[in-house]
């Protein structure tokens, strides 16, 4: 061959073209298929503003479901991301509007205190190798408890104006939070999927014993993961508390932690490490954000509505423990 080596180029059949997109794109599969369902069979759900509506309540728990993807990754998993939101949102309620602190600095106070619970959670993970579980859960609950403290179990209402306009300030037919929702998604995505950050913490999920003997620190990894999930749901936490114009000790809890954690895996994030994608995290949001949508539209009673997710939370998780068992 004249020294020159042919390269033979695998070529796929339609069908398998499809299989390996729907393989690898699931939830953006699910989403178009829910979508399409919703729009023949729910009224008014092709309307302008219930989709903006969609949209917009999507952002606040995109945000947070990127930290708890990066935790999933690494095959942890933070179960105080909610409580985590509400401490956040006390912190920040009370500086701004019951101390007068400048909204700078209660803005910087409120992310700093959901980095060091991170800090903590990765802390406890890592040095002393409490499973990660029971350790956020436990972090979950005492932070709870410290924002009842110091909010003597109360709300703060009626936040500064100033404050408000960072989440609410319209931009076109959004607001605000939604800009900063794409901002720190494609952020993310850049970290995750196009930098040796990413790799290392795919690495790490699939296989942490080789990752410390290739040489990679994993301790540092580890902890500085759970504190960017801490970070964020600090972010979640402000634009939470702007959106209802209402700080609360119990604006997350573990409804919210349990749905972040379901659009996780509904993305395509495992529950056994390795595995997960921003964009895969965004639509996952998106369709649990459909499925809620879908339901209110269609006049289904809370009880049912919680039935129903309940199944959708089962199922994610079911589905993500026979795949990890095939491969």
């Amino acid at each position: 061959m004249n020294g020159n080596t042919k390269i033979m180029k695998q070529t796929f059949s339609p069908i398998e073209y499809f299989r390996r997109f729907v393989k690898n794109n699931g939830a953006i599969v699910i989403f178009i298929i829910l979508t399409t369902f919703a729009l023949i069979f729910i009224p008014n759900f092709a309307s302008t503003q219930n989709i903006l509506v969609i949209i917009r309540q999507s952002a606040i728990p995109v945000i947070a479901c990127i930290g708890m993807t990066m935790v999933l990754m690494t095959g942890g998993i933070d179960l105080s991301l909610g409580y985590n939101i509400g401490f956040t949102s006390i912190v920040v309620g009370l500086l701004i509007k019951t101390v007068g602190a400048p909204i700078w600095l209660g803005v910087l106070a409120a992310l700093s205190a959901g980095t060091l619970i991170g800090l903590i959670n990765g802390i406890l993970v890592q040095k002393l190798n409490v499973p990660a579980f029971i350790t956020t859960l436990g972090t979950g609950y005492i932070v709870l408890g410290a924002a009842q403290i110091i909010s003597k179990g109360n709300t703060i209402n009626k936040l500064p104006e100033d404050f408000l306009a960072i989440g609410q300030t319209p931009v076109g037919s959004i607001n605000t939070t939604v800009i900063i929702a794409v901002v720190f998604a494609i952020i993310f995505y850049v970290i995750l999927q196009r930098s040796t950050f990413g790799r290392t913490i795919s690495a790490f999920g699939y296989n942490q014993r080789a990752s410390f003997v290739s040489g990679i620190s994993t301790e540092r990894l580890h902890i500085t993961v759970y504190m960017i999930c801490g970070f964020l749901a600090g972010v979640a936490g402000i634009l939470l508390t702007i959106r209802v114009n209402c700080a609360q000790p119990d604006m997350g809890g573990g409804d919210y932690t349990f749905q972040v954690v379901t659009a996780a895996i509904v993305g395509g994030a495992s529950l056994f490490g390795g595995k997960g994608t921003i964009i895969g995290s965004v639509f996952g949001v998106l369709i649990i954000k459909i499925i809620e949508n879908c339901i209110n539209l269609a006049g289904v009673q809370y009880f049912l509505y919680q039935a129903v997710m309940g199944v959708v939370i089962l199922s994610a998780l079911i589905f993500e423990s026979i795949k990890n068992k095939k491969l």
